[in-house]
């Protein structure tokens, strides 16, 4: 079951996937808004609910420009990770962040688009294996086109200044 994405000339553009409410879901949905675009897990130890404790953040610091922000995790395990479960764990961080997943074939497809990886150990037929993924932010303007990765352990100030640079244009 391992999504590995190949690697490819240009990062990004339009996807389509199941939000966390079962509802078809594609990035050109957002158009008009700012997103912030993370791909995770919900069975992930540390990184994502860091990385979502980091997004809640800056929802709540951007206030009222928090309405031009849409913000999307993407699920890397479709096996555990199904509507219902999504809309829980999200829901936790922040009402307004929508979770998505797919099948593996269109979740690999994303993760090719946005030259992000997965990869799965232990035993995938049980519900206890690790994943590890990619744990970029990537930041899209309002056209729908990739504006800047932030990477991981980059300071909050980084991903709040990037943000509010493509609120405002």
């Amino acid at each position: 079951m391992p999504l590995v994405a190949a690697k490819s000339a240009s990062i990004g553009g339009d996807f389509e996937l199941t939000s966390h409410l079962g509802e078809p879901f594609s990035l050109h949905d957002i158009k008009g808004k700012v997103g912030v675009l993370f791909f995770g897990f919900t069975h992930c130890p540390d990184v994502c609910p860091n990385a979502l404790l980091e997004i809640q953040r800056l929802l709540v610091n951007l206030d009222a420009q928090a309405s031009d922000l849409s913000v999307l995790f993407v699920s890397v395990d479709p096996k555990r990770d199904t509507p219902e479960i999504l809309e829980s764990y999200v829901k936790y961080f922040n009402q307004n962040i929508i979770g998505l997943t797919g099948t593996t074939e269109q979740i690999g497809q994303v993760l090719a688009q946005y030259n992000a990886s997965v990869s799965f150990s232990g035993n995938t037929d049980s519900d206890h294996y690790n994943v590890e993924h990619t744990a970029n932010i990537f930041l899209i303007d309002r056209q729908g086109q990739l504006a800047s990765i932030i990477l991981p352990r980059t300071p909050y100030v980084v991903l709040e200044q990037q943000v509010r640079k493509l609120i405002d244009q």
